[in-house]
């Protein structure tokens, strides 16, 4: 992404890029037979899980917000990336993961 940024920036072109965490509510993680949460409980790589609800809650407390993320959330990393409030940014990422990669 920066080298594209640094390709396009003479051009006036801004790249970007909005980086979600868990959307722990979207289908990967909530189809009954096959999301995630049924593969990691099936796979036994939640030590301790014994409910699919445990396995949630193990990614759950790995966010210091303590939730998944939600589209919302990422839809306003996207308006601020859109915004003038941003018309000086290039080559970023913008972490939206309640702190998850911190830890």
């Amino acid at each position: 992404m920066q080298s594209v940024a640094l390709e396009m920036a003479p051009l006036g072109i801004r790249v970007n890029a909005v980086c979600p965490g868990n959307l722990l509510d979207s289908p990967l993680w909530t189809d009954p037979q096959r999301d995630l949460f049924v593969q990691y409980f099936n796979a036994g790589k939640v030590p301790g899980a014994k409910t699919l609800d445990d396995v949630r809650d193990f990614f759950v407390a790995q966010v210091p917000m303590r939730r998944g993320c939600r589209y919302e959330d990422v839809a306003n990393g996207v308006v601020f990336l859109a915004s003038d409030q941003s018309s000086y940014m290039t080559g970023h990422a913008i972490n939206v993961t309640g702190g998850q990669e911190m830890r």
